[in-house]
């Protein structure tokens, strides 16, 4: 099944897409817009000719390095303006960008660095004690306040005294000089320019492969979506957009507002901590304009203690993503902001934004909207794939599109698994309406069989994170070999000022019972003090798992009553 639905007014239906290399967009802004501020980084102002040029003199030093076509250079960086200068010199020499998670281990951030072959790693110097013992052949070290104002600059230089590693070079020194004019010449469709690493909550990481042509198409698709027509419900001060980037660029979904701003010559506000409180004060303090979120930068601003002391409401348009949110939760944002919200859904395999609600007309919260331009879905049977399921019949989601992946580097296997046909089979599950609005169920693996009945653990979650006691919670099945069946178990983090408690639990599956079918109600529930969630505040459900099953191994080997999780 297939289908576009209603889409709003002025987003049109299929776009011609340019081939070109996805720094084009810069190039492209600091042309029309030579002297508008690109990115404000700690109150310092920078326009797109001044990052450009060190974009252009940074790639004439790393093919002095001998960094050429198809090479793989790694990023270590938050959101600071090194990354978008590191990125574009990269492309301009034809090489891949590997942005790399920097709160990660080290071991991982090691393998991702190893298993990519980097020869080269730019990295923050407040992230040196992140360097893995076996790093790349070369290391440029960034420093944290190079583009801060100066007075901040001076104190970085007194209170942070890095120990830098032998033979580092040091960024600020390769941004200045000569500039490249012999640029790589660049396949658009074929050529990868990202790497970008999965989250990991289904297993280990992979490097999904995002081309040129796939950034530049989910770029202008994103732009067509939120610009339409060119609607704005309030004045813009700037004249044109102030995006604030909290969401981390080594992200895709970072990634893609990034491109998106800058296709458009935005003026980004760069956020390399998002704290709460420092995101308010960036909204307040340049009249942010849009803001795209994840439910955790949502949940905590919502809950700070001095949110009265902040204007929000210059926000025009606010966008959630990375996890689901509470309806609750969007509309109080609302009424905070004086801003539409709308949600996306997407994956980093899909560039990574596959669909949007509307940014006009009715809201429909419940749904992660209709499709993009130019993308298709289908949602097919589970157990094969090829079965399309009526509307309103949950399944796999599929997806066509000129965003997809290229593939998973070095994993034949696993790419042969996800795309197949021209369709990436997202392993996410969900259902389309008549009108081709997407309803995101769960994970295709995460699927619990519970007394003969599948049970999707987001419905179990989704019911007790309405209790206003439940800040993050998650479920999963237990096996019962006694009875031969599965149970379903769930755990919750309590909000600060709430106790556990047996009458609390009886609490937590009453309201359940409201709301879930018989089977689908927890047998137990298991309060925590903590529960991993990833970098884009998605329940990390892998490591849930494997804690568990690890103090099984250890009850199996040392005998012992079964862990709480699973009474």
């Amino acid at each position: 099944m297939t289908g576009a639905g209603a889409y709003p007014p002025g987003v049109p239906v299929s776009i011609k897409y340019p081939e070109m290399p996805v720094y084009e967009f810069w190039r492209n802004s600091a042309r029309k817009f030579p002297d508008r501020v690109a990115a404000i980084y700690f109150g310092a102002r920078h326009s797109y000719s001044k990052l450009w040029g060190q974009s252009r003199s940074l790639a004439q030093n790393l093919k002095a390095l001998g960094v050429g076509k198809g090479d793989r250079v790694g990023l270590l960086l938050p959101n600071t303006p090194h990354f978008v200068v590191a990125v574009n010199a990269t492309h301009l020499v034809g090489g891949v960008a590997v942005a790399v998670n920097p709160l990660l281990p080290v071991p991982e951030i090691g393998r991702e660095l190893k298993t990519t072959g980097c020869r080269i790693l730019i990295m923050l110097d407040r992230l040196l004690d992140k360097l893995p013992e076996e790093a790349p052949e070369t290391v440029i070290v960034a420093e944290a306040a190079g583009y801060a104002p100066t007075h901040l600059l001076l104190l970085s230089s007194l209170r942070h005294r890095v120990k830098q590693p032998r033979g580092a070079l040091m960024f600020r020194d390769l941004v200045t000089g000569p500039r490249l004019e012999d640029e790589a010449e660049i396949e658009p469709k074929e050529d990868v320019a990202m790497i970008v690493f999965t989250s990991g909550t289904t297993g280990e990481p992979k490097g999904v492969m995002l081309t040129h042509y796939a950034l530049v198409a989910n770029a202008l698709q994103s732009y067509h979506w939120l610009r339409g027509w060119g609607y704005s419900a309030k004045p813009q001060a700037a004249g044109w957009p102030i995006i604030l980037c909290a969401v981390p660029f080594f992200h895709s979904y970072g990634l893609v507002v990034m491109n998106e701003a800058v296709s458009f010559g935005c003026t980004m506000v760069l956020v390399p901590n998002p704290t709460a409180e420092d995101m308010m004060k960036a909204v307040d303090r340049h009249r942010v304009t849009h803001f795209p979120l994840i439910p955790r930068f949502i949940r905590e601003i919502l809950t700070h203690p001095d949110l009265e002391k902040y204007d929000l409401t210059s926000l025009t348009t606010c966008a959630s993503g990375g996890a689901s949110i509470p309806v609750e939760h969007m509309r109080a944002f609302e009424k905070v902001a004086g801003a539409r919200m709308y949600q996306g859904y997407g994956l980093t395999e899909a560039g990574p934004s596959v669909c949007a609600t509307p940014v006009e007309g009715e809201p429909n919260y419940a749904s992660t909207g209709l499709l993009y331009p130019d993308t298709e879905a289908r949602i097919v049977d589970l157990q094969v794939g090829e079965l399309d399921m009526a509307p309103g019949r949950a399944g796999e989601i599929i997806i066509r599109g000129p965003q997809l992946m290229k593939g998973y580097w070095d994993n034949p296997e696993a790419t042969a698994q996800a795309l197949r046909g021209g369709w990436l089979y997202t392993g996410d599950t969900g259902y389309m309406d008549e009108a081709g609005y997407i309803y995101i169920v769960g994970r295709k693996m995460d699927r619990i069989l519970a007394q003969g009945h599948t049970v999707w653990p987001t419905m179990v979650e989704d019911a007790l994170l309405s209790h206003p006691s439940v800040e993050l919670a998650v479920a999963f099945g237990a096996p019962d070999p006694l009875r031969c069946s599965t149970d379903v178990r769930a755990m919750v983090k309590l909000k600060e000022g709430y106790e556990a408690s047996q009458v609390l639990e009886e609490e937590l599956l009453e309201t359940c019972r409201r709301t879930l079918k018989e089977y689908e109600v927890p047998a137990g529930i298991t309060f925590r003090a903590h529960i991993p969630v990833t970098a884009m505040d998605k329940v990390d459900r892998v490591a849930v798992i494997a804690e568990i099953d690890e103090k099984i191994k250890k009850i199996m080997e040392t005998g012992g009553e079964l862990p709480e999780e699973l009474r």
